[in-house]
């Protein structure tokens, strides 16, 4: 009989947190019998389509005392149709208060998918202190996060680095052609910065409207693909700054990936990250990256191998940068062969998946 993992989502939106969920239950579900706990949401549709065992409960920031029984609950019921062995929780580190009542003696995995806003450190200070009191292992997708982690006093042997990673894409041309043709891109003839990201604070994009305005040439084109609180004020910015006729904005699109084969250089300007999915993406279609110093993202790009890095909030220099590769497209192409390579090397989905089985497996057996 197949080892019985349990899966808690604290929401089920459209981020990197649900991507990377979804990736490791479509890639370890022979291996493993998979089951899920989460709210509904954005997202959901793509997890209740999977034949595996799933329960809802109500967000917690919703009504905690409505969905903190209800969690509980779901756990058990859960523990009834096959004995549960291991129960990973992804990016809510309270959660883990449910399930240490729930099951007092099977192991806890909590993977920390990165924290954002003004609130960002208190988070990471109270991941750590409910790790080292629930927990039995951590994951971190990328190295600044497990620094960080130990450095606010995580246990060190409960910590373990697995790099978020993506499928290589199979791209349909015909569907890349309709994409061009709606968002009326031209890759013959048009050069296109491309990124993808919520359309929030933490992805740092007013600074590269800013410098993207710096930019020289009628041919250029930027595109924004995602949706959330600011764009409304990011379109306006874009009209303000005098690009508005050439920014495009897709909003959030499921077909990412031939969205992204019309990109000439993947631009992501972060504030706050930790490893990025879009830059493993656009590394896994052999984009040079032009991107911010902060969290995991010069663990990704390798500064003057595969891409640029640059600091965060410096339209200057981001412009820059953006400029010298619009000029060379030697050096555009032999970032991309090395981005590539690189993707192979650490950011693949088979090493994410493999990793984290290794690690189920040790868990389990302790």
């Amino acid at each position: 009989m197949k080892k019985h993992i349990l899966f808690i989502l604290p929401y089920l939106n459209q981020g990197g947190t649900e991507k990377q969920a979804l990736s490791l239950i479509k890639g370890l579900g022979d291996r493993y019998k998979i089951s899920l706990l989460a709210p509904d949401g954005k997202g959901a549709p793509q997890f209740r389509a999977l034949p595996i065992l799933q329960r809802a409960y109500t967000k917690w920031e919703i009504n905690f005392f409505k969905g903190f029984p209800e969690l509980i609950s779901a756990i058990k019921e859960i523990q009834k149709e096959q004995a549960i062995d291991l129960v990973h929780i992804h990016g809510a580190h309270e959660l883990m208060l449910s399930v240490h009542l729930a099951l007092r003696k099977v192991p806890i995995l909590f993977t920390v998918h990165g924290y954002h806003g003004a609130g960002a450190k208190f988070s990471y200070q109270m991941s750590c202190w409910f790790s080292n009191w629930l927990s039995d292992r951590v994951i971190c997708v990328c190295e600044a996060e497990h620094n960080l982690l130990r450095e606010l006093g995580l246990s060190k042997k409960k910590l373990h680095l697995i790099y978020n990673g993506v499928k290589e894409p199979i791209l349909d041309f015909d569907k890349s052609l309709e994409l061009s043709q709606k968002f009326q891109l031209d890759p013959a003839s048009q050069i296109i910065l491309g990124t993808a990201a919520r359309l929030d604070e933490a992805k740092g994009l007013t600074y590269l409207l800013q410098a993207f305005a710096k930019l020289q040439g009628d041919n250029l084109r930027l595109v924004i693909a995602g949706n959330g609180e600011l764009e409304a004020s990011l379109k306006q910015e874009a009209q303000d700054l005098g690009i508005g006729d050439r920014v495009i904005f897709t909003g959030y699109l499921e077909d990412l990936p031939n969205l992204m084969e019309l990109f000439d250089i993947f631009v992501l300007p972060s504030l706050q990250e930790a490893c990025s999915l879009a830059c493993a993406e656009a590394m896994s279609q052999g984009k040079p990256v032009v991107g911010t110093c902060v969290g995991g993202i010069a663990e990704q790009v390798s500064d003057r191998q595969t891409g640029f890095i640059v600091m965060p909030r410096d339209p200057d220099s981001l412009a820059a940068k953006l400029a010298e590769l619009i000029a060379d497209r030697d050096l555009r192409d032999r970032f991309a062969k090395n981005g590539y390579s690189r993707y192979r090397q650490l950011f693949s989905n088979e090493i994410m998946l493999e990793k984290t089985a290794q690690l189920y497996d040790q868990m389990i057996e302790k």
